[in-house]
């Protein structure tokens, strides 16, 4: 076998290719990345260019003598046709395995180096019974072999090989149709891309072109080891650099927000010179200050006066007197409460719907068309009740939202079976806001369909009822409608509490808004593509408050909306690409993170409050409300004196994103006045917006040099949020 070069017009191509993607990635950041440009992208060009010219002349080497003769040779066309189907279907074999496996057991793993091995063993486990199953069915597969048309130019086998290539051509696109390709990072793919379309026109030139192949014929021998040469130079150069820069430095920002493959070789570089395997490396910007330790990294828990800065934050976490309130809850059975005199004797019901921005609400100014309020029963609700035009979710998604606010606890406060997976459970030692309640005279009653809401999540503790009828996977709960489900079992249940004089608190929620968005035949569709998608989110909310208008409806005939103070909000809002996101539970900002809060109590007067609140609390509020106390390990506080029209005085707001296996990504957030402060732990980034003055969070005043001392305070107390103690 010939020894890879890249003289040779693979090589030479793919090496063109490359370095011509990284050109592109420069512009694209602007010219600040160039270290990482000429780091990353010099060495992809060298490996690439050498790893392609390898398997070119590896295939090439192999390739039978008579394989050009294919199409004139019926017989050994017919050999090769088989050959390829029998290994085709040992892959399919293979995968098979991998695939079950992968299901009951790798997907299950909470450590990612034990699921690598096991993966691989997996491909390994399968490839023994994929081998035997092609052997044996050899006859029949010659005889399928036999029935292929045999094209002059193509032959059996190249029409079979060109028809593999369009059904995984075709597969791709299947899986990214599948996937939603909003939700993906393409930029790798269109680094790739690029580097096809310049390695190829390269390739036609050079070596396809008469032009091309006589000017190369007159370049110097020496070009073609000196260009290669200087570019592996230069990517030695460019990777010394670019793992000595600070972390903050404007040349990650760059690739943050602007890289295409960049994006992907920084977190490749970051993973390889990460020695303690924290997911933290002290290169390139990682950000950890010690890469020995495993437990000192950004975004681990500080331990207070230990004399160890575990969060790699410049300093150890300062202990807190005990008795505040970080105290942690015990598992222990809560005795009966007596409830204050003056506190409320009537009912509470509590309706949560999904994926709801707080900006879509017609009192919150919006409409389908402009004027046009898609939600008019909540639209009564806000202005017969107190609505909480500025009120924030303290994460991003469904498994860290409905947690902190049936606890009144941050979600790095809560104590989950396993913190790191996509929908962890809680643990007996969280009591939750509907104990208290249940121990102060109210029946908690919980209606659902859905499959987050199962018994065993551990938000259902308190419950006298519970129920999750009809509600199925993931993926079916994605696209399912199921208000038309759930409302009625919650009159039905509403009548028998009217019937037989119970005192309860009744939590629903409705899922319509989350995606997928599914189609109503009350509001037709016109629109297609993102806005198309965004007219079916803004529909389902629409959908939702037909069915919200139904409940509150019934709750009059009843007679119960004389004593049941009703509460809507959200878990989390949801982006439309104000930041280069869509959907929900990737990020801080407010289109994820602002939600509505709604809460009429049975003789209060309406008001509307401009003041920061927060979903965590709520579970102080409804304990305020009917006169039970408040337990000293709820992070929140009473509403109800706003409520009452009295004056709240002001207290941050902070919201966190942990990461889990489907985005592994941490952040935490304060909004503070007008100003709100972003850590996004993972990319070791900082980010400052004034509110007031740029409510779309699009100028990030961190760096600023007039705003040196107001980021220099606000960080202060973010990070005194993140090491407090748990």
């Amino acid at each position: 076998m010939k020894l890879p070069s890249l003289r040779r017009p693979v090589g030479a191509s793919v090496l063109a290719g490359v370095c011509g993607a990284g050109l592109v990635d420069l512009v694209l950041t602007g010219g600040s990345a160039g270290a990482l440009v000429l780091g990353f992208y010099g060495a992809a060009a060298i490996l690439g260019g050498l790893g392609a010219q390898f398997v070119f002349d590896a295939i090439d080497d192999a390739r039978p003598p008579a394989w050009r003769t294919l199409p004139a040779d019926p017989e050994r066309d017919r050999a090769v046709v088989t050959g390829i189907l029998a290994g085709l279907l040992a892959a399919l074999v293979t995968a098979s395995v991998a695939a079950a496996g992968q299901h009951l057991l790798v997907g299950k793993m909470q450590s990612q180096k034990l699921a690598t091995i096991a993966a691989a063993g997996l491909v390994v486990i399968g490839a023994l019974p994929g081998a035997a199953v092609a052997m044996g069915t050899l006859p029949w597969l010659r005889r399928i072999g036999r029935l292929v048309p045999r094209p002059r130019l193509l032959g059996a086998s190249g029409l079979v090989l060109a028809g593999l290539a369009v059904a995984g051509v075709l597969a791709f696109m299947f899986a990214l149709s599948r996937a939603d390709w909003r939700v993906l990072d393409l930029g790798p793919l269109y680094a790739l891309a690029a580097a096809a379309v310049l390695g190829g026109a390269h390739g036609l030139f050079w070596f396809g072109s008469r032009t091309g192949r006589a000017l190369r014929g007159r370049l110097p021998a020496a070009v073609g080891v000196g260009v290669p040469l200087a570019i592996a130079v230069a990517a030695a150069g460019g990777l010394a650099v670019g793992a000595r820069l600070p972390e903050g430095a404007p040349a990650f920002e760059a690739v943050a927000d602007h890289g295409w493959g960049l994006r992907l070789m920084l977190a490749t570089a970051r993973r390889l010179t990460d020695h303690d395997g924290d997911g933290f490396s002290a290169r390139f910007g990682g950000g950890d200050c010690d890469d020995t330790r495993a437990d000192v990294h950004p975004g681990a828990e500080d331990v207070p006066g230990d004399g160890v800065d575990q969060d790699c934050e410049g300093g150890d976490a300062r202990p807190v007197a005990a008795g505040s309130k970080s105290a942690t809850p015990d598992s222990a059975p809560l005795a009966p409460i007596k409830p204050r005199a003056d506190g409320f004797k009537g009912n509470i019901l509590l309706v949560t719907i999904d994926a709801f921005r707080g900006d879509r609400l017609g009192v919150a100014g919006y409409g389908r068309p402009p004027g046009h309020s898609l939600t008019p029963t909540l639209d009564a609700l806000a202005r017969r009740g107190a609505y909480f035009r500025r009120a924030w979710s303290q994460a991003p998604n469904t498994p860290r939202s409905f947690p902190s606010i049936v606890t009144g606890r941050y979600p790095t406060d809560i104590a989950f079976d396993k913190p790191t997976v996509n929908y962890p459970n809680l643990l007996p030692t969280n009591h939750t806001v509907f104990e208290v309640l249940a121990a102060a005279g109210l029946d908690p009653i919980g209606i659902f369909s859905h499959f987050y809401f199962t018994a065993d999540r551990g938000i259902s503790r308190g419950f006298v009822e519970w129920s999750d009828d009809g509600a199925g996977t993931i993926a079916e709960s994605n696209k399912d409608s199921a208000s038309p489900r759930i409302v009625p079992r919650v009159i039905d249940r509403l009548k028998q509490a009217a019937a037989k004089h119970e005192r309860f608190v009744l939590w629903t929620h409705l899922f319509e808004p989350h995606s997928s968005y599914m189609p109503h035949k009350e509001f037709p569709l016109s629109l297609s593509g993102v806005p198309g998608l965004m007219e079916k989110y803004d529909y389902e909310i629409a959908f939702a408050d037909l069915w919200v208008k139904k409940l509150f409806d019934e709750l009059a005939v009843l007679g119960l909306d004389k004593n049941t103070a009703v509460v809507v909000c959200a878990d989390h809002g949801e982006a439309w690409g104000e930041h280069k996101q869509y959907f929900h539970g990737t990020d801080l900002y407010d289109e994820q993170m602002r939600v509505p809060l709604i809460i009429a109590i049975p003789g209060q007067k309406p008001v509307v409050v401009d003041d920061e609140v927060e979903l965590v609390d709520l579970a102080p509020t409804l304990l305020d409300l009917v006169g039970a106390p408040i337990p000293a390990a709820m992070r929140g506080r009473s509403l109800l004196p706003r409520i009452e029209g009295k004056p709240l005085p002001p207290a941050p707001i902070f919201s966190e994103m942990m990461p889990a296996t489907a985005w592994p990504h941490q952040a935490a957030m304060m909004v503070d006045g007008d100003h709100k402060i972003i850590h996004r732990i993972s990319d070791r980034r900082w980010e400052l917006y004034d509110l007031k003055r740029d409510p779309g969070e699009k100028t990030n005043l961190a760096a600023s040099p007039a705003d040196a001392k107001l980021f220099e305070a606000l960080r202060a107390k973010l990070l005194a949020f993140e090491e407090r103690p748990r």
